[in-house]
């Protein structure tokens, strides 16, 4: 029940589109808005707030910003006294409207919690005890802070968790940087597709790299191995974040890099079937080699068992245990 409110139909000049105050909603032009208001009108009351001189928009940012690129000159509106309410009320209008018919994506409900916060005034206990469930996240005092730093992620990086370029833990992970720094990681995932471990991988890298040398995060990217993959035409986006890994990896971890490289080329020398693993101590501390391979039976046995009696007398195999 809402006894403050009235219906009129005000005319749009006396909206203020600029005042965001009740804002949730993360894109504010929507396609399919506008194409139901052009096919059969508002069929839904906006509620703004009474002001002087303008009215503040509370719920109906997408109604109102096509109905004015429809041309239209009115809107239906239920209008709230500017005396009769405070802002955590209409603020509450705004949330529950947008509840009502759909689920916030996770920028949204980092608007809606900075505004509850910070433009209404609502105690940190309310947020948490309330609104973070209400959301339908976990009511900690984690979850509030990260949300609540997301909102003010760099344009770029919200872009690339829209586009699915960045996951959310990824996001959450950037959200304190400076926003230059954001900004040069939003850069890189633009051109760029990794999956979510390696995302971890990467921007475990660029923490680490930046730590060791006191630079910004992005300032490992400027590595010339990682501008030729970024750069490099031929390679699919995945491709181009599979490549910058791998040089991230290799100025991490030179030694490690070295003897990968050398492990993997003096193996390629011995010519063995694919069915037959080869490997080594992961950090190349410790002596010896890892052989498997399955046979379905035994002709197949003795024949993987022959492949590995011939590289058995092959120098290269001598260098395997070598490597370090």
């Amino acid at each position: 029940m809402l006894p403050f409110m009235n219906l009129h139909e005000i005319p749009l000049e006396e909206i203020d589109f600029a005042d965001e105050s009740f804002r949730i909603s993360e894109e504010l032009d929507s396609t399919a808005v506008l194409d139901s208001l052009r096919a059969v009108g508002q069929l839904n009351p906006v509620c703004v707030l009474d002001g002087n001189p303008q009215k503040a928009i509370i719920c109906g940012f997408r109604r109102l910003r096509a109905l004015r690129q429809l041309g239209s000159p009115r809107a239906l509106a239920r209008v709230i006294a500017g005396n009769d309410s405070d802002p955590t009320r209409c603020f509450n209008l705004a949330l529950w409207d947008n509840l009502s018919h759909r689920l916030l994506n996770p920028f949204e409900k980092a608007r809606a919690l900075s505004k509850l916060e910070g433009f209404c005034g609502v105690p940190r206990e309310k947020l948490l005890g309330f609104y973070l469930p209400l959301m339908g996240l976990a009511p900690g005092e984690n979850v509030l802070s990260a949300c609540i730093a997301l909102n003010d992620i760099h344009p770029g990086l919200r872009r690339c968790l829209i586009d699915g370029r960045l996951t959310q833990a990824s996001l959450e992970r950037l959200a304190g940087m400076p926003q230059e720094e954001q900004a040069g990681i939003a850069a890189l995932m633009g051109k760029i597709r990794l999956s979510a471990s390696l995302q971890r991988k990467v921007l475990g890298l660029l923490e680490d790299l930046a730590a060791i040398a006191g630079a910004p995060l992005a300032e490992p990217l400027k590595d010339p191995d990682v501008l030729e993959a970024l750069e490099d035409p031929r390679l699919s986006s995945f491709q181009k974040g599979e490549k910058v890994h791998q040089a991230l990896y290799r100025v991490r971890n030179p030694r490690l890099s070295r003897a990968a490289e050398q492990f993997a080329a003096r193996k390629k020398q011995l010519g063995l079937p694919g069915s037959i693993h080869v490997t080594a101590d992961p950090f190349f501390e410790t002596p010896g080699l890892r052989v498997e391979f399955s046979a379905s039976d035994a002709a197949r046995f003795r024949e993987l068992a022959a492949e590995l009696q011939k590289a058995s007398r092959m120098p290269a195999l001598d260098e395997l245990f070598d490597i370090r």
